[in-house]
């Protein structure tokens, strides 16, 4: 059995057009990447499906090789599986975003300077605001997870958010459906808040006061990616190797759980642009050395990270790190394994916020020809070279190859 490597650059992919000077990845110094892409099958490929938001979620559930319309039940229950919290099949899994608001719209989506520290105070803060509130909320409560990222667990959620759905549907409305604040941006923010129902509404004003007496940081909850727990068939089961998700994002640990995968975190394995990127490589080299070990999946949120800040500059080089700290160790250390570099979806960052479109995508083999069609790992080059279908799951081409 090769050995596999998958490399995921979160948000790595814009939008050409909303890029005048070209992309991050057009702009990026990558020799290593360029010179693999030339030895590679290369295009692009699909990893949202159509009626599905443009989330991490969805798009590494796909490059993991499970098709979200079979598997997808909702965000929230997947970073749950991180943290191992045990809710109820009737429990309602919210993941709790902190950003900032005006009274008419979502002016920061992601408080993204918020510490690991403060984050945690910041919740335990939430959680007293509601216990002495005169509203009720005792069937709710915020777990605390990552930085601006947490949840909340509402006890028998499940049954009221069909109450309000039933309610809904009653008066013509459409069922609840709720995005991410980082896809609003520039919308009109009351008509979503009156989407939810009253005991939400009025839990996110609750934390909304409580919030705007303790930082500047950010003065809003976002509640959003909701669901009730589940899980995903074993990987091995599934796909007939063993895998490993090296990752320092609650999201991808919980999808890891959730499928039974080694899950290698650590401290030195962040979110954020100063990830250590030779760490990563090398945990999945060591992975990989064992016999009984197949594919490593190494993901990098940095690309993403810089998006949504509007940094394509800071996109760029986030790029240029993978191509020159993580890449040629790899390659080093690993001369004889396949190795895979796409996106999970795309991040313009003229936007700040995630788009639907194909990412292009580069399976490496030192044994293949080469091949001149693509000539660099980029959005445009990419369109000359293999499309797939969006039925296709970039996992399943990879074995197929036999690479």
């Amino acid at each position: 059995m090769p050995k596999r490597i998958i490399c995921i650059a979160d948000g790595a992919a814009d939008a050409p057009s909303l890029c005048p000077d070209g992309t991050p990845l057009e702009r990026a110094k990558t020799p290593v990447l360029d010179s693999m892409t030339r030895h590679s099958v290369a295009g692009l490929c699909h990893t949202i499906p159509e009626g599905f938001h443009p989330d991490s979620d969805v798009g590494n559930m796909s490059l993991f090789g499970y098709d979200p319309r079979q598997f997808h039940q909702g965000r929230a229950p997947i970073e749950a599986a991180a943290l191992k919290i045990n809710a109820s099949p009737d429990d309602l899994i919210w993941r709790v975003t902190l950003c900032s608001v005006t009274d008419t719209q979502i002016t920061e989506p992601c408080a993204s300077s918020i510490t690991q520290v403060e984050g945690e105070a910041l919740i335990q803060i939430l959680n007293n605001a509601c216990a002495q509130s005169e509203t009720s909320f005792s069937n709710s409560s915020f777990i605390a997870n990552s930085t601006y990222r947490h949840l909340l667990i509402q006890k028998n959620g499940r049954a009221l958010l069909q109450a309000h759905d039933k309610q809904r549907l009653s008066k013509g409305q459409p069922a609840f459906s709720i995005c991410g604040p980082h896809m609003l941006q520039q919308a009109p923010l009351p008509p979503y808040i009156a989407r939810y129902p009253l005991e939400l509404q009025q839990l996110i004003q609750t934390a909304s006061a409580a919030l705007r007496k303790h930082t500047a940081k950010a003065n809003q909850i976002w509640l959003w990616g909701q669901g009730s727990p589940y899980s995903l068939p074993d990987f091995h089961s599934m796909h007939g190797v063993n895998a490993c998700i090296i990752s320092g994002v609650p999201l991808l640990h919980g999808l890891g759980h959730m499928a039974s995968m080694h899950v290698i975190s650590d401290s030195s394995f962040t979110g954020r642009p100063d990830t250590d990127l030779a760490a990563k490589a090398c945990a999945a080299i060591e992975f990989l050395r064992h016999p009984e070990n197949d594919i490593a999946f190494i993901h990098v949120e940095a690309p993403d990270h810089c998006g949504h800040l509007g940094d394509s500059e800071g996109k760029k080089d986030a790029i240029e790190r993978i191509d020159s700290e993580l890449l040629p160790l790899l390659m080093d250390k690993m001369p004889e394994a396949s190795i895979a570099v796409t996106a999970d979806h795309l991040t313009p960052a003229a936007t700040k916020s995630h788009a639907h479109g194909a990412v292009p995508f580069v399976l490496y083999h030192p044994s293949l020809p080469a091949q001149n069609e693509v000539a660099r790992f980029t959005e445009k080059e990419c369109q000359k070279g293999v499309h797939l279908s969006k039925d296709t799951l970039l996992l399943s081409l990879l074995a197929k190859l036999k690479l």
